[in-house]
């Protein structure tokens, strides 16, 4: 589950980028901080889906929608680099 921090009030949602193991959400007074190694992102796909079932959460479908597209990109992100890598060392 996500650890919750209260923050300075804004209406849009946004994406922190810190590290590269954490999806940060940050919403209205809320800060969504998802932890995510590699190889856990399909746990992660449900727990957002839980959540945003939820009807006592603040998330809704665009939020797990913004979560799951940037979870994506650092997965890209990462078969690229490894390729890279790979294509290096051959």
């Amino acid at each position: 589950m996500p650890e919750f921090a209260d923050i300075p009030p804004d209406d849009a949602p946004r994406l922190e980028t810190r590290d590269d193991d954490r999806l940060v959400l940050v919403k209205r007074d809320r800060r969504y901080v998802f932890d995510c190694a590699p190889g856990r992102e399909a746990t992660l796909l449900q727990e957002l889906r839980g959540l945003v079932a939820d009807p006592t959460s603040d998330l809704n479908w665009f939020d797990a929608a913004v979560l799951s597209h940037q979870l994506g990109q650092r997965m890209s992100d990462r078969l690229a680099a490894a390729q890279t890598a790979r294509r290096r060392s051959a």
